[in-house]
């Protein structure tokens, strides 16, 4: 049941003037990210994070939720007038934004994606705040066992769903596992790896790699592929006729509720929901032959999966601790910056923690339509903005950024090693999500394993004996022996026909 007092408190402690800027500041420069082609959302964030540093908690949360919302939206801009994704979420959405846009119906497109962004949001914010409190009371279950596998699950499926091929997503993430080894052993005292280097006595500095895995490796590959600035066609008006948005309610309803239920699944994400809406749309339209030659139900299934992917993506990092995406698993480090280790501990301790994230949710997408229906003419100049200065500026926010959190130059080299890093990953086709959650979860992976073994006197039979962590080993298995099989045959056949579809277009 949701607990409408909660939320009244929770509105109450939430909203003031300074907040009520934070969420103005954050859903401009997600929208600008977004429009960005190169420019990725958790770049932005892993970038923004560090700057928080002296903030209230909720301050942070205010600024960092709004741009994860206004940036999975604001990549439909370029991906409607100019065929190019601002980002991965938003893929799905040029199937059928850029033919509307070709006939002139841009702005249509564009309101579309506004409003359907807007409403998957709200819709997935509701299911947040009813589905959350239902898997913190199943995680309340959990010991040590269930904690460890489950930290192992979430780094296996990411490396089956976002990587070329299951082992490499797995040389990823035991590679980020490997890293969280680095430092003082909080068990033992015992110095691991630093090879006598102090900086390293508590590890990498979780922002470092962040920024430089995700926004530096972007830096980098944008410079190898830099390119004049963008230009594309005017629009007229951007609000759809209210006939049109009644008519794809049930459409928007059924796409927000998948979406959801995508970003409930560690390591997956915006741009598989919005793939598999899309499919899941054409498959039950009355005309599946015009997607991809400028339907607007295309436009709506992948925008409203897309944004509503985001509320779900907090379900499991809030009560789990454990990432729904690359853009939570910033989050967490954020989190974990200001002192609070997401988990049902953290639920415990601020019982009106959901209530607040659900406030932070739900303004965030109100600003992001507010912004989107009335400055869409000077998001779009965005698109001409030169890559070189862009580009400047990222690096620029990003050394400050990371050298603001312990003042520290080694963070800095740290930044700029991550970044070469990620930019190789990537040329051999290593993905960073599942690195970045080896890395936030090794530590919790180690102690809870290792806390298992003393409790069971060395024994794995509780493994097997426990009803939950048999059913989570069971899966895993699965995903190793089965990876064609479970949970990626569906969402690979949906992007490999999607992307060949788009290919054929082109």
């Amino acid at each position: 049941m949701i607990d409408f007092n909660l939320i009244g408190e929770s509105i109450t402690s939430i909203i003031s003037f300074k907040i009520l800027l934070l969420f103005i500041i954050g859903t401009i420069a997600g929208m600008v990210l977004g429009a960005l082609p190169g420019l990725t959302t958790t770049m932005g964030v892993s970038i923004l994070i560090s700057f928080t540093w002296g903030m209230e908690w909720i301050e942070a949360m205010v600024l960092i939720i709004s741009v994860h919302i206004a940036g999975t939206y604001g990549g439909s801009t370029p991906a409607i007038f100019l065929n190019i994704p601002g980002s991965p979420a938003s893929a799905a959405t040029s199937m059928d934004g850029y033919p509307m846009a070709q006939r002139g119906e841009g702005g249509l497109a564009r309101g579309l994606a506004t409003f359907q962004s807007f409403l998957g949001t709200i819709f997935a914010a509701v299911l947040f705040l009813i589905g959350a409190p239902l898997l913190l009371n199943f995680s309340m279950n959990f010991g040590s066992w269930e904690y460890f596998l489950l930290a192992m699950f979430g780094i296996i499926l990411s490396a089956n769903l976002t990587a070329e091929s299951l082992v490499k997503g797995l040389i990823s993430g035991f590679l980020g596992l490997a890293l969280a080894t680095i430092g003082m052993d909080k068990i033992t005292g015992v110095q691991r790896f630093t090879f006598g280097e102090s900086a390293l006595m508590d590890g990498f500095s979780l922002i470092a790699v962040l920024i430089g895995i995700f926004g530096i490796a972007e830096v980098i590959e944008s410079l190898i592929q830099l390119k004049p600035p963008l230009k594309s066609e005017k629009f007229n008006s951007i609000f759809p006729p209210w006939r049109m948005l009644l008519k794809f309610l049930p459409l928007g309803g059924k796409s927000s509720v998948i979406g959801a239920l995508i970003g409930v699944i560690p390591g997956v994400g915006a741009d598989v929901a919005a793939w598999v809406s899309y499919d899941a749309a054409r498959r039950s339209s009355k005309n599946p032959e015009s997607f991809g030659k400028g339907n607007p139900e295309g436009v709506v299934a992948a925008e409203t999966a897309n944004n509503a992917c985001v509320p779900g993506t907090y379900v499991p990092m809030l009560t789990l601790g454990i990432p729904g995406d690359a853009v939570t698993a910033v989050i967490i480090g954020g989190l974990l910056l200001h002192g609070l280790q997401p988990g049902p501990l953290l639920l415990t301790q601020n019982p009106n923690i959901l209530q607040q994230f659900f406030i932070i949710l739900v303004v965030s997408s109100v600003f992001m339509l507010v912004f989107g229906l009335f400055l869409s003419f000077l998001f779009q100049k965005v698109l001409s903005v030169p890559r070189s200065v862009v580009l400047m500026t990222v690096t620029v926010f990003s050394v400050i950024g990371t050298y603001a959190v312990n003042s520290r130059p080694f963070d800095i080299a740290v930044m700029f090693a991550f970044g070469i890093i990620g930019f190789l990953m990537r040329r051999v086709g290593l993905a960073a999500p599942p690195l970045v959650l080896g890395l936030i979860l090794g530590l919790m992976a180690e102690q809870n394993f290792r806390r298992a073994m003393v409790s069971a006197d060395y024994s794995f039979m509780p493994f097997i004996t426990r009803p939950i962590s048999l059913f989570l080993l069971v899966c895993i298995v699965l995903l190793l022996l089965n990876q064609n099989q479970f949970l990626t045959k569906k969402f690979k056949k949906v992007w490999k026909k999607t992307r060949t579809d788009e290919e054929a277009k082109l």
